[in-house]
């Protein structure tokens, strides 16, 4: 990334009354001692404050206060491919606005932008693949891995559609056909459907350790091996609470639940025991 060119952007985007916020570089997570997208400001001076020293912070953009959405298109996974969910919705009459303003994301993924202005949301796997967003999001030219936030076709901001009908009605709870939806009616949810529901709500800053540490016990329920559970509970951290947790943080937490859940186990291989003799 050139030397600068986020302080660039975001003083580009402050004096057109976006409020924005530094990310560390090459992560998506804000520096110590800023509140995350809570700081987000269009003061030029504070941006100033911000890059001046550190001039390859990458950059976030609060959506609600400029009533903007983004429909976030991830393709990490073969069965969590937004793409394929885009293309399902396109076959039911659902599509997105193709000249709105869209950037491919560092993993390839698109952020279209919309205009919506409903209740903040942070929808996580709406569809497979597919988020919502109304509260913050990593804009261009932040970079991960040596991988650039990028606008498609040259366009900015000012190119932004309004979110189509169906998708508001899709936000405020009305139904938007969908064959998963069908099905998942008929399934009974079981223990690890529910803890999934519970995991994408997320949490916020004042009940994140808490909310973790129930996380990581109720990972530890499912029978996980504690690497699965330790790898899941750090993407837990990084993606569905705000403001996460300091990695040795997250550690600490992880080791006090093994333990314990080690202790458990030593009692239950005990007593076991003791029936079978």
């Amino acid at each position: 990334m050139k030397e600068f060119a986020t302080l660039d952007k975001a003083i580009e985007l402050a004096q057109k009354g976006y409020a924005v916020y530094p990310l560390i570089e090459n992560t998506k997570k804000p520096p110590k001692g800023v509140a995350g997208y809570k700081a987000a400001t269009s003061d030029q001076n504070t941006i100033l404050a911000w890059f001046e020293k550190h001039p390859i912070y990458n950059l976030g953009l609060r959506l609600d206060l400029s009533d903007l959405l983004v429909v976030d298109i991830d393709m990490h996974e073969p069965t969590k491919n937004g793409r394929n969910s885009l293309t399902q919705l396109f076959k039911q009459g659902h599509t997105l606005p193709s000249d709105t303003y869209i950037e491919q994301t560092a993993n390839g993924g698109l952020h279209y932008f919309l205009k919506y202005a409903g209740a903040k949301v942070r929808k996580i796997d709406i569809w497979p693949g597919v988020d919502l967003l109304s509260d913050f999001t990593v804009i261009a030219p932040s970079e991960i891995n040596g991988k650039v936030y990028q606008p498609l076709d040259g366009r900015t901001l000012a190119d932004i559609k309004p979110a189509p009908q169906w998708l508001v009605d899709k936000l405020t709870g009305q139904k938007v056909n969908w064959s998963s939806d069908r099905d998942y009616t008929t399934r009974l949810k079981k223990y690890t459907g529910r803890l999934l529901d519970e995991m994408v709500q997320g949490a916020n800053t004042g009940d994140r350790n808490v909310w973790l540490t129930k996380m990581i016990g109720r990972l530890f329920a499912t029978g996980a091996e504690p690497e699965t559970v330790y790898e899941l509970a750090c993407s837990i951290n990084e993606r569905f609470i705000d403001q996460p947790l300091e990695t040795k943080e997250v550690t600490t937490i992880y080791n006090s639940i093994l333990k314990r859940e080690m202790k458990r186990f030593e009692r239950n291989s005990i007593r076991n025991s003791r029936i079978a003799g």
